[in-house]
């Protein structure tokens, strides 16, 4: 009988499910105290709170129900808590005292605590089947699935309840009137809870259907056809043939029967002799793993049983200490290539190989391993662990005593005792994060990057070399006034100084820097030409064409080869002075902080050239020339370049209103986080990538070091149209409109109405909303961030005309209707109306002549101060909000 599982002890969980049926759906409790929580009115309130209150954002399960819950009724809450103990009672992979802790913490939410029961022993949640992840991550559908089914049963008058619980197949079929009962894991579950004897012990309607096809041979076309219960009785017909032949009860999950429908993945002995090949990036690849990065080798193999998939182990043989070194997974199906030995490659020789993802990788002299005399002696079936080929599949009992010495060993912990070598160095470095932050307008986005993820890339200026502080100060500044800066800090006018002591200067190696130049071989022509262009027309020494000479005027070199400032330098040099007493000075303030990090605006005109590199026209005095220069996004990355020791982030506002494929070019590929580049000491590649710039010829990569932050208002543009190469690039983390963060007047969300009373900013916002996701979408909705400031009622009446209003016209263009909709003026008497209507009749307006055109009508919105709190109070009024 389907009861049977010898996996489990099931029979104080089973007997917890016929009283939960006598006693809570039959009737409405109690169940794990006196309360009497199963009705229908406490449905309806989890439906209204729970199911019509999705909550989004990071935040767990408990802490989205523990805001969905603050506000209901004690007796809704403790039902939420025992429909959470019947929704886990089924599954195995949430532990007892997990299921209990669960139920515990949202009782606990009603002010209560929760007695003790013998429905929450051990024996009672220790389950009957796996559940798989799926179930705990998509839970709120379940948990919704649960609510509605409980809620159209109680719904159903006592005969018509006996009627459908008379018989597994009646209630099989009043199932299939509940929305999206075929998707949900529960519907299983619940079948089997209420009649154990004939529906299966399995939650997944594809494993039920998989176990039909195999042991049952019923084709998959025909399985496609079948209802849930036509699957449910021919697993019990199944069944029952299988327990007459066998002469024994079944269990679908047990042997010999799950390796015929659910075959294990099978496990593999690869071989690795140090001799043969010496694994160049072993030390690489081991910290890569350690990191939590997917390395994936190509591997010598002597089978071609190999499956995508498959459990994979390297033993080291030919040089000790011999044993298993990692651990991984199969990621390809077996395949030719060339020898792995050169020579015999050369002469066309080929090897069969199969990829492997490592997700283990162990140094045997200094980390714990597996030692061949450990697998020798613990294997009880003749495993040979020292084959001649790699590509051995090892035996079952083998593979069980493999994966369990495994799992004790200890993680990895690197210690650096030698100094590492770049590339080391970049795989040290932290994984470059790419986020998109998205959602409706005034939900916080840009204050969530100022207030919290840019302080992270900020120090105190007084903590930081001189040399980091000099870069934040010229970061903005030309290279003329770099070098006005730097000769008029060296000497007097009268004295001048040298190319060669500009180039040494402090300024002049800080701007350097600053552009990621420090080793470039045209830092002194650099200097030349800005002194040369800047040159006084009068100058006896400098021979560089007048047509050449830009504005400021300001240099001139002597003859004995030293450069002054003259000319134009009193007037134009006038700030340059007051920045170079700071820079002389250093951070004078406690409050003076090293920004490493930089903030962009995109918009429908920002191109390539402003972000990345473009020739730009210079005007001179004869004319215009061009040169290339550098875009922000290039010059912050090449300051991020020369800081390898530093974090730095690029935050992009409104990433979405800018043509990306034209603003990112070549570089949307070089942001992924793998092909992130770093670079040694002499400046050359070791990890990522890098490509030629059209414009410079510059070799040019984003720096690992760097990080990327976006915002994204949906309602101008919904993620869904985003460049596709973009999303793929980026997490898209979501923020919703918390109503709850709204303060009002004290604390609460209300504020003074005025005459006496209040009003509601946050049960106002969730109306609004509400209205907005019915009629349009979720994206169109009004952030907190609208009424954070809104203290008073003249404040909110200014709100909602020059904030709310507007918006709502663009988002329904100007459907003046469909706006009076949404603050509940259609149906409310005038002097409760926001928006007014009345209709111009063209008869009066065109007296007397002979049109015949329609009535049409005319909306005119309030003035702030015609707006009475009544107007504003009966947009929640006329619904029942959910809290």
């Amino acid at each position: 009988m389907s009861r049977y599982n010898p996996r489990h002890d099931i029979k104080a969980m089973l007997e917890a499910a016929q009283l939960w049926k006598n006693q809570c759906l039959l009737n409405d409790g109690p169940l794990l105290d006196d309360g009497q929580y199963w009705s229908t009115d406490n449905l309806v309130e989890l439906d209204k709170r729970f199911t019509q209150n999705p909550q989004e954002g990071d935040e767990s399960f408990i802490k989205k129900l523990q805001r969905q819950l603050a506000d209901a009724s004690p007796a809704a809450i403790k039902l939420m808590a025992e429909l959470h103990w019947l929704l886990l009672l089924f599954s195995t992979n949430i532990k007892p005292a997990t299921k209990r802790d669960l139920v515990s913490s949202i009782w606990e939410i009603s002010g209560d605590s929760l007695p003790s029961s013998w429905l929450l022993d051990d024996a009672t949640l220790s389950g009957a089947g796996s559940t798989g992840t799926g179930f705990n991550t998509l839970r709120w559908r379940e948990l919704v699935f649960l609510i509605e089914l409980i809620k159209a049963f109680k719904t159903l008058g006592p005969e018509t309840q006996s009627q459908t619980l008379e018989s597994p197949w009646s209630f099989a079929d009043w199932l299939e009137s509940i929305p999206d009962a075929g998707a949900r894991q529960f519907r299983h579950i619940i079948c089997f809870l209420l009649f154990p004897d004939s529906f299966e012990h399995t939650s997944v309607g594809n494993d039920k259907k998989e176990i039909l096809r195999v042991l049952g041979d019923v084709p998959k076309t025909k399985l496609k056809t079948m209802s849930h219960r036509e699957v449910d009785q021919r697993l019990l017909d199944l069944r029952t043939n299988l327990e007459d032949q066998e002469d024994e009860p079944v269990d679908f999950h047990t042997l010999p029967w799950v390796d015929q429908w659910r075959p294990s993945p099978r496990v593999w002995l690869m071989a690795w002799n140090p001799g043969n090949w010496e694994w160049n990036s072993f030390q690489d690849d081991r910290l890569r793993v350690a990191r939590g990065e997917n390395v994936t080798l190509p591997w010598r193999t002597s089978s071609k049983q190999l499956k995508e998939g498959d459990t994979a182990y390297l033993m080291r043989l030919g040089q000790k200490p011999k044993g298993l070194l990692a651990r991984g997974t199969v990621a390809s199906e077996p395949y030719e290539d060339d020898h792995y030995d050169p020579e015999k490659a050369s002469q066309g020789e080929k090897s069969l190989y199969v990829d492997i993802t490592l997700t283990d990788l162990r140094d045997p002299n200094a980390e714990a391993s597996i030692s061949l005399s450990d697998l020798e002696s613990g294997t009880t079936d003749s495993q040979n662990w020292t084959p001649q080929g790699s590509g051995i599949e090892i035996k079952p009992r083998s593979a069980k005593l493999v994966n369990g010495l495994w799992n004790k060993l200890p993680p990895v912990k690197l210690v650096q005792t030698d100094k590492p070598t770049p590339r080391q160095q970049a795989i040290n470095i932290g994984k470059p994060v790419n986020h998109i932050f998205y959602g409706p307008p005034g939900t916080g986005k840009t204050h969530h990057l100022r207030s919290h993820l840019q302080p992270k890339y900020e120090s105190q200026a007084g903590n930081v070399t001189t040399g980091e502080w000099l870069e934040e100060q010229l970061s903005s500044t030309s290279w003329w006034e770099t070098i006005a800066l730097a000769l008029a800090d060296q000497v007097s006018k009268a004295a001048g100084t040298t190319v060669n002591d500009l180039l040494i200067h402090p300024f002049f190696k800080a701007k350097a820097r600053v552009q990621g130049r420090t080793d470039s071989p045209h830092l002194r022509a650099t200097c030349w030409a800005s002194l040369q262009n800047h040159t006084v027309i009068e100058s006896e020494t400098v021979n560089v064409a007048l047509e050449k000479r830009q504005s400021p005027l300001i240099f001139d070199k002597q003859h004995g080869g030293k450069w002054i400032l003259t000319g134009d330098w009193d007037e134009a040099g006038d700030g340059l002075r007051d920045q170079l007493r700071k820079l002389q000075q250093g951070p004078q303030s406690q409050e003076a902080r090293i920004k490493r990090h930089l903030t962009v605006t995109f918009h429908q005109s920002y191109s390539y050239e402003d972000f990345v590199e473009g020739i730009r026209p210079q005007t001179t005095d004869g004319g215009i020339s061009y040169e290339v220069r550098d875009g922000l996004f290039k010059a912050f990355c090449n300051r991020a370049r020369q800081d390898p020791k530093q974090r730095y982030a690029l935050f992009i506002d409104e990433i979405n209103r800018g043509n990306i494929s034209r603003i990112f070019g070549e570089l949307i590929t070089l942001i992924e986080a793998d092909k992130r580049a770093w670079w040694d000491e002499e400046g050359q590649l070791v990890d990522g990538m890098e490509i030629t710039l059209p414009y410079s010829g510059e070799r040019f990569g984003v720096p690992k070091n760097l990080d990327i932050y976006a915002t994204m208002n949906t309602a101008d543009r919904s993620i869904a149209l985003m460049d596709a190469a973009l999303r793929r690039r980026f997490r898209f983390i979501e923020l919703m409109p918390e109503p709850k963060q709204i303060t009002g007047n004290q604390g609460d969300g209300y504020i003074p109405d005025g005459e006496g009373g209040l009003l509601s900013l946050r049960d106002l916002l969730n109306a609004i909303n509400l209205r907005l996701r019915y009629l349009l979408h979720r994206d169109q909705t009004f952030g907190h961030a609208y009424f954070m400031e809104v203290k008073d009622i003249d404040s909110l009446r200014h709100a909602m005309v020059y904030d709310i209003i507007p918006m709502l016209a663009e988002y329904f263009y100007d459907d003046w209707q469909q706006i009076r909709r949404v603050l509940a003026d259609d149906t409310a008497p005038v002097e409760h109306q926001i928006i007014t209507r009345k209709i111009l009749d063209p008869g009066q307006l065109f007296a007397g002549a002979e049109v015949d055109l329609p009535e049409k009508p005319d909306f005119r919105v309030k003035q702030p101060g015609e707006i009475t709190p009544d107007a504003l109070r009966k947009i929640y009024d006329s619904l029942e909000m959910p809290s």
